[in-house]
C-alpha cells in the first residue's frame, strides 16, 4: 500500500476517461472474483460426491457421507462446535444476536471541598 499521498489524485479531479477506466477495472475484478468462488464451490460440491479410494471404506462412501459421519461421531463424542455446526446446517439453529447498548457508569464526587482546602491552603 502506498505510503506516499503526494502522489494520490481525487476521483473529483480525474477526466471521464479514467474515472470510466476505474468503474470497470473494479467490475472486472468482482466479475472475476464471483466466477473463482463459483468454480471453488463447484469443484467442491464434485469433490464431495467422490467414493474415495482409501482404506476402511468398503461400504464406497463418499467424501460427504464420511464427513457427515466425523461430524456426528464428534458430537457424540461431546465436541459441541460438531452439534453447533449439524444443527446449523440443518437450519434448526438461529443465533441470538444481542443488541444491547452497553451502559457506562460514572460516579460523579463533589470536590467543592477539596477546591476551597487546596486555595486556603495557598494563601497561607
Amino acid at each position: 500500500m502506498a505510503h506516499n499521498v503526494d502522489n494520490l489524485i481525487s476521483l473529483a479531479d480525474r477526466t471521464t476517461e479514467e474515472k470510466r477506466k476505474i468503474a470497470i477495472m473494479g467490475g472486472k475484478a468482482s466479475g472475476e472474483a464471483r466466477r473463482e468462488k463459483a468454480t471453488l464451490k463447484k469443484t467442491l460440491e464434485q469433490l464431495l460426491d467422490t467414493v474415495p479410494n482409501i482404506q476402511g471404506n468398503e461400504e464406497k462412501k463418499t467424501f460427504r457421507q464420511l464427513t457427515t459421519e466425523g461430524l456426528m461421531i464428534g458430537a457424540i463424542s461431546g465436541k459441541a462446535e460438531n452439534f453447533k455446526l449439524m444443527a446449523q446446517m440443518l437450519g434448526e439453529l438461529e443465533e441470538q444476536q444481542v443488541n444491547e447498548t452497553p451502559s457506562v457508569t460514572i460516579n460523579v464526587v463533589d470536590n467543592s471541598n477539596l477546591e476551597k482546602a487546596m486555595y486556603e491552603e495557598r494563601e497561607l
